[in-house]
């Protein structure tokens, strides 16, 4: 007995499906993202949560504000695992799974941001300052810059899972990979470098070093669009190419 292969149309289905889901993952964590938020900064105004003066290096044991920022810290890792665990559930390969990734972390951040207006008003204006992540230092920043690498994570990674439902997924070669990465450091490091060593959460930078932002953004994406082209297909052997002309050898 033979079996027919899923027709083309079913598997698309299939695929647009999970890719809903996909989604609704990732709205849904940005709202617990800002619910989170919500409650630190009713936490800061009652006045039993403050970022320690140096942190995160003088960290009090025992006290309950270092207690909660740990907390925080340990919260961030674990929702950067909850994504890779659903994007190797919903994907398989590494490209198709770092494409996944990278949608549902850019939908999570986008979604978190609205959120966070709808319930506190916050950022007042895309240019305010934030604490983006904790993690292995604060880094901060202008809302605006998390979102543009955000829109670029959506909008590569919805490119390349469509490319791998045709059967034309990115095989990167290497030195690609480590321009992405390059950029990528570059971009991490704009958010970094002018953290105050005092920070204590309130005492944000007073610039933002938009060029080298924007720069490892531009190697990331010219990463990846060099991607998409194919390689010249390799020139036949010299006798196949005396056969098919009709000339003698």
């Amino acid at each position: 007995m033979s079996i027919a292969p899923p027709s083309p149309r079913r598997g698309t289905e299939g695929s647009r499906r999970e890719l809903g889901w996909t989604f609704a993952f990732a709205v849904t964590m940005g709202f617990f993202e800002a619910a989170v938020v919500v409650y630190l900064n009713r936490l800061q105004s009652l006045g039993e949560l403050s970022v320690p003066p140096g942190f995160p290096t003088l960290l009090s044991p025992g006290s309950p504000a270092s207690l909660l920022i740990l907390t925080e810290v340990l919260r961030e890792a674990a929702s950067l695992l909850m994504i890779a665990s659903v994007a190797c559930l919903a994907a398989r390969g590494a490209v198709a799974r770092l494409a996944q990734a990278a949608v549902i972390f850019g939908i999570w951040d986008i979604c978190y941001y609205l959120f966070l207006r709808l319930l506190i008003q916050f950022p007042e204006t895309l240019l305010s300052w934030d604490v983006l992540f904790l993690i292995p230092r604060p880094w901060v920043g202008p809302v605006l810059a998390p979102l543009l690498v955000s829109a670029a994570l959506v909008a590569g990674g919805l490119h390349a899972l469509s490319r791998e439902r045709r059967g034309e997924g990115l095989r990167p070669a290497p030195w690609k990979w480590g321009v992405a990465l390059l950029g990528g450091l570059l971009v991490i490091l704009s958010f970094m470098l002018d953290t105050p060593a005092e920070f204590d959460g309130t005492n944000f930078p007073s610039r933002f070093r938009w060029p080298l932002f924007l720069a490892g953004l531009a190697l990331g994406a010219a990463a990846y669009l060099s991607s998409l082209r194919r390689p010249p297909a390799p020139a036949p052997p010299a006798h196949l190419r005396t056969a098919a002309s009709g000339e003698p050898g």
